[in-house]
């Protein structure tokens, strides 16, 4: 299958970002030009990018990465989608913290990885890969692995190590860490703040944005798996089992 374009899209709260740089130097490692070359903020950025590429290109050393929170088409030209499901459960406790929303809009985000899985399900498997987000947590190197195979590269046992490590949970942190420092550097001493080093909701509401990775504030959470259940009441908890109790049962999530 001829591609030049591979899609990261899933539901939000999913392990997109991850995916997203670890295809981006996969793709890197192989000899391969990675557009775009600074990471868009927005959906329409990506897009539009997609909307402007050759698709008759010659050199085939170009590659672009694209992420989206979309449910995209069967047959999109020149692309391969990835993407991930989680247990819904876990994302509506990442969203609720993430977003500092309440527990309605953090149940309606976690309800669209079903919408994903239903969709991405039907189409070929030459065309999309389904990643778990349990398997990104538990054993990352195989995911590495896969997603290599799935975008016809060849990777070393060292780089997958020294990928791995280089998106660790403690390694990404510490990057969001030094971005907000500069941040807050900057609106202490009244430095210009570019537009690509920030998403900003209002003075008091806005994130570090990390423009090589994509990496934002809160990206990185405190959390482990099956920690919604120290989160939520007995009523919530109650609400979200019966909600999702057929995508856990088929998926295995206890």
């Amino acid at each position: 299958m001829k591609f030049n374009t591979v899609w990261i899209s899933s539901a939000p709260r999913t392990g997109s970002m991850w995916l997203f740089n670890i295809t981006r130097d996969i793709f890197k490692e192989s000899g391969y030009k990675i557009f775009p070359e600074k990471i868009p903020k927005h959906d329409n950025d990506n897009i539009k990018i997609f909307n402007n590429i050759n698709l008759n290109e010659k050199n085939h050393i170009n590659i672009y990465v694209l992420k989206v929170h979309k449910i995209l088409s069967h047959d999109l030209p020149m692309s391969k989608i990835i993407s991930t499901i989680r247990d819904p459960r876990d994302i509506c406790a990442s969203f609720k913290e993430f977003m500092k929303s309440d527990f309605n809009s953090a149940l309606i985000a976690a309800k669209s990885v079903i919408r994903y899985y239903e969709a991405y399900r039907t189409y070929d498997q030459n065309y999309i890969k389904i990643i778990r987000y349990e398997d990104i947590e538990r054993n990352p190197s195989d995911i590495v692995n896969q997603i290599a195979n799935f975008i016809n590269c060849t990777v070393n046992k060292n780089f997958i190590e020294e990928l791995t490590a280089k998106y660790s949970k403690n390694n990404v942190k510490k990057l969001i860490e030094n971005n907000e420092k500069i941040i807050e550097y900057k609106i202490k001493n009244k430095k210009e703040i570019k537009y690509s080093e920030i998403v900003f909701f209002s003075k008091k509401n806005y994130r570090s944005f990390d423009e090589n990775t994509g990496f934002q504030t809160g990206h990185i959470s405190k959390r482990n798996i099956g920690d919604w259940e120290k989160i939520f009441s007995d009523s919530e908890k109650e609400m979200l089992n019966k909600e999702f109790k057929e995508f856990l049962i088929e998926h295995k999530y206890n």
